[in-house]
């Protein structure tokens, strides 16, 4: 019987070296839209070969995966934190405060708003987006069933999980738009705001706030 083996430090050196191309993919993305993009300038921008650009991604939109991924993956590692006595947008507004984003996280964050205001009029790069939604809506079934007293399983625990991830979808896109096309400022109380309201609107108040014991 064969037992299971922990990332190993060369997985974790290619994890590290798909997002450091990732993040310089999204910038010439931005800098020159994604069809004045190649393949080659990815990898020029990164220091490697436009082969190993290639063994790291299946196709040029897949590379803005891992730091739309990470996003993601913080948000499901908070959402099995939240305790049952607190709001969704209360447990995050506790949770950022007590884990502040480091430098390099927060220009994390505009690349990914950034390609989420692209992914509105870009086939491909929508095509990605959502990819990395959808991977989050599964990992956030089993979180909602455990709140809802669920069944990993049951249809209610899998319909709330589309809304969530469809109000933040909708927010992110709507946040990206007026803090990176119409450059207003759009605060965290205000996006946590915003996020509430969708969430309760998406689950007719089922998901967002706090639980009885």
């Amino acid at each position: 019987m064969s037992t299971p083996t922990a990332p190993t430090a060369d997985s974790d050196k290619q994890a590290q070296a798909r997002l450091e191309v990732s993040r310089h993919a999204c910038a010439l993305f931005w800098e020159r839209g994604f069809a004045g993009t190649s393949g080659d300038d990815i990898a020029a921008a990164a220091g490697l070969s436009t082969r190993t650009v290639w063994r790291y991604f299946r196709s040029k939109e897949s590379c803005v995966e891992p730091v739309l991924a990470q996003s993601a993956h913080r948000f499901i590692e908070l959402a099995w934190q939240w305790p049952p006595e607190l709001s969704l947008a209360e447990h995050m507004a506790a949770h950022m405060a007590a884990h502040p984003l480091t430098a390099q996280q927060i220009a994390d964050e505009v690349s990914a708003l950034r390609i989420a205001t692209m992914s509105t009029s870009d086939p491909a790069l929508r095509t990605a987006y959502l990819m990395v939604h959808d991977e989050m809506e599964r990992a956030f079934v089993p979180v909602l069933a455990r709140r809802l007293g669920l069944p990993e399983d049951h249809l209610t625990a899998r319909l709330c999980a589309a809304a969530v991830t469809g109000a933040f979808r909708v927010i992110d896109e709507d946040v990206g738009h007026r803090a990176i096309i119409k450059k207003e400022k759009v605060t965290q109380e205000e996006a946590l705001a915003l996020i509430d309201l969708a969430i309760r609107d998406a689950t007719n108040g089922r998901v967002g706030g706090p639980v009885s014991p």
